[in-house]
C-alpha cells in the first residue's frame, strides 16, 4: 500500500512556498473564468454584505479553533482573541471577496503555522493580470534581515541585481517587508523570508493595489543611497520570465557528470504537467537509477534546490533505490479528531475506499471532537533487486519546500546520504497533512493543519534540515550554478 497523507495539497497552486508563476500563467492561458463565491455577492456591485463578512469572520474562527490541530501552538489563545476582536470591529461596511482576502488572510497567518492560511487570491490575481495589471518590477533576497535586488524585470541599469532595497514610494524597505510579511503563514521569520522572495511583488499589489511607477532607494556596494522611479511592469510580462525560470528550476532531469558523478533533478514529488502519474514520474525515477547503476556511477547528486514538494508516494520509490532498511517520512504522526476533518475525510474516502483516508476516519470514529491520537505510519521497504549503492548527496536550499524537506530529513536521519546547501526554511517537524474547508458566504477557502509529525530521528525542534556541511549561496545566482560546481568539488575531495 502507497501511504500519501498530503503533506501539502500535491498541487503547486497550493504549494506552501507559494511558488505561482508558472500555473498562473497556465490558468490564464487556459481561460479560466469562474470566481469562486461571486455568486453569494450582492447583485450587481460584486460586495458582500457587512453582515455575509462578519459571519464569514466568526466561521473561520469558529472553525480553525474546533479543526486545527493546535493552534495557540506558536501565540497565545489571548493574543488571538484580540487580534479577533480588532478584526471583526473593522467590518463595519460591505466588501469585495478580494478586500475579505485581504482581512482574513494575515489572521489565520497570525498562528504562524505554514499549513494554516488562506491562498494567494489566484482568481482575482488572473483578473488584474486580464484587466492589464501592473507589478513592482522586482525580486527581493533576503539575507541577514536585509533587502537585496534579486531580478530586476525593467532596463533601468541603475537597479543591479545584489544592491540593497532601501525604500519604496519613501517607505522603509524594512516596514514594508514586515508589511507584506502579515500574508505569509510560516512557522519562523526565516521561512517567511524565503516565501518574500518568490511573492514580494505580488504580495505588494496585494496589500496596496495598482500603481503606475515606483520610486526605488538602494544602497550599492558603493554605500550611497540612489533613488530610481521606474514604470510598473504588466504582469504578463513578469509572469511569463519568472515562470520560464521556475520552469526551469523544476524540471526533471538525470546524467552523468565527469569523474563517477550521476546528477538527478526528480523536480516537484507530484503531477506537474498534463499526462503526469504517480506511474510515470516512477518509470523516469527507475530509468536513471538503472542508467546510474549501468554506469557504475560511484556518487549521487540529488538535487532538492528550489523544489515546491507534494506527497510521498512519488518520493518514496525514489529512496527505496538506495535505503538500506525500511523507513516513513515520521516517528510520531499524531491527529485532531473534529467534525470538519471528518467530512473532509468521508469525501476521500469515497473517492478511494480502503485507503489510507478511510483507515483514518475509522479510527476518528473511535474519538471524540477535539481529541487526539496516534497514526500507525506503515513504513517503506527498500528495494529487493537491484539497488544503488554509491554515495548518495542531497543538496537543498531555502526553497526546498514541502515534501522535498522531509525527504532531505529521512535521508538524513536514516544515514543513507549526507545533505549539503543551506538549511530549508521548512521544517521537517511540523503540523500538517493539510485539509481545507470554505467560507459560506464569500468562498474563501482556508487550510488547516489537521495533524502534527515528527521527524524520523526524533528531534521536535523548530528548524529546518541543517545541512551536514554547508555552501554559501550568492544573492545573485552565477549562470554557471557555482553552488553545483562548489559541491561537486567538495564530493571529489571526500574519496577515499
Amino acid at each position: 500500500m502507497v501511504l500519501v497523507l498530503a503533506l501539502d495539497d500535491g498541487h503547486v497552486l497550493s504549494v506552501r512556498s507559494f511558488v505561482l508563476a508558472a500555473s498562473l500563467f497556465l490558468c490564464l492561458t487556459a481561460g479560466i473564468s469562474e470566481a469562486p463565491g461571486q455568486a453569494d455577492a450582492s447583485p450587481g456591485d460584486g460586495l458582500f454584505s457587512e453582515a455575509a463578512v462578519r459571519g464569514d469572520f466568526e466561521f473561520l474562527y469558529e472553525t480553525l479553533q474546533a479543526s486545527h490541530f493546535e493552534l495557540y501552538a506558536h501565540c497565545s489563545r489571548e493574543a488571538y482573541d484580540r487580534y479577533y476582536r480588532e478584526v471583526l470591529g473593522s467590518i463595519d461596511r460591505p466588501m469585495s471577496r478580494l478586500d475579505a482576502v485581504r482581512l482574513f488572510m494575515p489572521f489565520v497567518a497570525f498562528g504562524q503555522i505554514g499549513h494554516a492560511r488562506i491562498d494567494f487570491p489566484v482568481q482575482d490575481y488572473i483578473e488584474y493580470i486580464q484587466a492589464g495589471g501592473t507589478l513592482l518590477p522586482l525580486d527581493i533576497r533576503m539575507q541577514n534581515g536585509h533587502a537585496y535586488i534579486a531580478y530586476n524585470y525593467t532596463d533601468a541599469s541603475a537597479l543591479a541585481p545584489g544592491m540593497e532595497f532601501i525604500a519604496l514610494n519613501g517607505r522603509a524597505g524594512a516596514r514594508l517587508v514586515e508589511s507584506v510579511s502579515r500574508y505569509v503563514s510560516a512557522e519562523r521569520p526565516y521561512m517567511v523570508h524565503a516565501q518574500l522572495e518568490s511573492m514580494f511583488p505580488r504580495l505588494v499589489w496585494l496589500e496596496s493595489g495598482k500603481m503606475d511607477a515606483f520610486r526605488v532607494a538602494v544602497r550599492p556596494d558603493s554605500g550611497k543611497d540612489t533613488t530610481v522611479t521606474v514604470d510598473a511592469a504588466p504582469v504578463m510580462v513578469l509572469e511569463q520570465q519568472k515562470g520560464a525560470r521556475e520552469a526551469l528550476q523544476n524540471r526533471r532531469k538525470a546524467e552523468l557528470l565527469s569523474d563517477g558523478i550521476a546528477y538527478l533533478q526528480p523536480g516537484p514529488f507530484y503531477a506537474a504537467k498534463a499526462g503526469e502519474t504517480v506511474d510515470t514520474f516512477e518509470a523516469f525515477i527507475d530509468g536513471a537509477f538503472r542508467h546510474f547503476i549501468e554506469s557504475h556511477a560511484r556518487d549521487l547528486v540529488i538535487d532538492l534546490r528550489n523544489n515546491p514538494g507534494g506527497d510521498n508516494s512519488f518520493s518514496d520509490p525514489m529512496i527505496a533505490w538506495f535505503a538500506d532498511r525500511p523507513f516513513r517520512f515520521a516517528s510520531r504522526y499524531e491527529v485532531k479528531a473534529s467534525s470538519q476533518t471528518r467530512r473532509v475525510l468521508q469525501d476521500l474516502a469515497v473517492e478511494e475506499p480502503g485507503g489510507v483516508s478511510a483507515e483514518m476516519l475509522d479510527a476518528m470514529g473511535q474519538r471524540e471532537n477535539g481529541e487526539t491520537f496516534e497514526f500507525e505510519i506503515p513504513t517503506v521497504q527498500p528495494r529487493r533487486d537491484s539497488t544503488f549503492a554509491g554515495r548518495i548527496w542531497v543538496l537543498v536550499n531555502r526553497h526546498s519546500y514541502s515534501n522535498a524537506t522531509t525527504v532531505a530529513a529521512i535521508i538524513q536521519d536514516y544515514g543513507f546520504g549526507t545533505v549539503l546547501g543551506e538549511e530549508t526554511s521548512d521544517v521537517p517537524t511540523s503540523f500538517a497533512s493539510s485539509a481545507q474547508f470554505t467560507l459560506p458566504e464569500t468562498g474563501i477557502v482556508v487550510t488547516y493543519p489537521k495533524a502534527y509529525f515528527v521527524r524520523p530521528s526524533g528531534d521536535e525542534g523548530p528548524h529546518g534540515v541543517v545541512p551536514d556541511h554547508l555552501f554559501h549561496f550568492p544573492i545573485v545566482p552565477a549562470e554557471e550554478d557555482s553552488v553545483l560546481q562548489e559541491v561537486l568539488a567538495y564530493i571529489g575531495s571526500r574519496r577515499p
